[in-house]
């Protein structure tokens, strides 16, 4: 089962971000959807990698998207969470990381195709949503999946990495000494 429920809440140097949090759970609900159909493509790939590899292609492509677009202050909503994907709890891990900022004054569907035209850069699999926001979801490339939302609030990155080989607990335990 992928780790999705990380993508309910996110807080940000104390204070909780004002971007709905319903429509962060429904990214995150449909991102999580988008990850396991994907998680077959991707094994091949995935198998030779390790977690902290799957970890920094996750971070980096989550990052690198924010770039692309003329946004000050992304923060990210906490470090890269672990957790346990496919069959069997201590076989196989995932990480989940969101990004976000103040949206900007300009046109958030122009930000939205930047976005998208970057991941089909990447060989990714993409899809725009339009109403009630304009969200950008994508697939395969370096990870399992990613989402892009321009709004109500803040601008919003969120993605899952591949599915790895590793044990979750034992990741947890090594990062928290």
């Amino acid at each position: 089962m992928t780790n999705c429920s990380r993508f309910s809440s996110h807080s940000r140097e104390g204070h909780v971000v004002r971007a709905a949090t319903y429509s962060r759970v429904a990214l995150g609900v449909t991102l999580c959807i988008a990850a396991i159909s994907a998680s077959g493509c991707a094994a091949g790939q995935a198998a030779s990698l390790s977690p902290d590899q799957a970890r920094d292609a996750l971070v980096s492509t989550v990052e690198n998207t924010s770039k692309i677009l003329d946004v000050e202050g992304w923060t990210w909503d906490g470090a890269p969470e672990v957790g346990n994907c496919g069959q069997r709890s201590g076989e196989r891990v995932n990480y989940t990381y969101g990004y976000g900022a103040p949206p900007p004054d300009g046109d958030r569907a122009a930000d939205a195709k930047k976005v998208a035209d970057h991941w089909r850069s990447l060989g990714m699999d993409v899809r725009t949503v339009e109403k009630p926001m304009v969200v950008v979801y994508a697939t395969g490339g370096p990870v399992e999946g990613l989402s892009f939302s321009t709004g109500p609030g803040d601008y919003h990155i969120a993605g899952t990495s591949l599915c790895v080989p590793g044990d979750a607990a034992e990741i947890r335990k090594q990062d928290n000494g």
